[in-house]
């Protein structure tokens, strides 16, 4: 079955160049021109990936965003925008994007950044049991047996359905920063220690460990 995309832009000529583009790629895509039939169409047509332009007409990009944050914490969220000054990419990301897309840029970047955010995000109702917690991706939680909640940021989310996915395998690094943050402008060592950093305190009480396996990657184990 073909991954869903909504498409929200109201520049209506480069709308359907996307969406044709898109579609001529394999993907069942639903186009929309105003940020208020977008926020319907999540309700009904339950995409896999949305695409929001930032300036739109009824309710922008960065509101709607917001909206489907309060109630799906998981769907990647694509903005595509001509606004490219640092507060409002700022104010993207701090919202839960995935990725950010400045106008102008090709249809085949377009397609590389949709494949990426999908390959890592793709829906799933897997749970991980992790010592002591149940790990839900879709949820971006770790559940504790006393019925209290750990919230994963999506960074760390991404991270950690990896590893569960390769379980006591060794992730390239490259590879896990490609797949966290694509080609935004970060230093992949310092920002993927940091992160897993984070990781490693939030699974405390578990049998688990993140080793970092100086020079290769990240996996995770047991602990002896």
């Amino acid at each position: 079955m073909a991954q869903k995309i909504l498409l929200a832009d109201d520049e209506m000529n480069f709308g359907y160049a996307m969406s044709e583009f898109l579609k001529m790629n394999g993907y069942d895509l639903m186009y929309v021109n105003d940020g208020k039939t977008a926020f319907e169409r999540y309700h009904t047509f339950r995409p896999d990936l949305l695409l929001f332009d930032v300036n739109m007409p009824e309710i922008d990009g960065f509101e709607l965003a917001t909206k489907i944050r309060a109630v799906d914490k998981n769907i990647p969220i694509i903005f595509i925008t001509s606004l490219s000054d640092d507060s409002s990419v700022v104010n993207g990301f701090e919202i839960g994007c995935s990725d950010y897309l400045k106008k102008p840029f090709g249809l085949k970047e377009l397609l590389i950044r949709v494949q990426k955010c999908l390959m890592v995000s793709t829906k799933n109702n897997d749970t991980f049991t992790l010592g002591t917690l149940n790990y839900s991706p879709e949820e971006r939680s770790l559940f504790q047996q006393d019925g209290s909640i750990i919230t994963l940021s999506f960074y760390e989310n991404k991270l950690l359905q990896i590893l569960c996915q390769n379980f006591n395998q060794i992730c390239k690094g490259s590879e896990l920063a490609d797949n966290i943050w694509g080609d935004k402008d970060i230093d992949p060592k310092r920002s993927l220690e940091t992160l897993a950093s984070h990781v490693r305190k939030k699974l405390t009480g578990t049998t688990l460990l993140i080793d970092n396996v100086r020079g290769v990657g990240y996996r995770l184990r047991k602990s002896d």
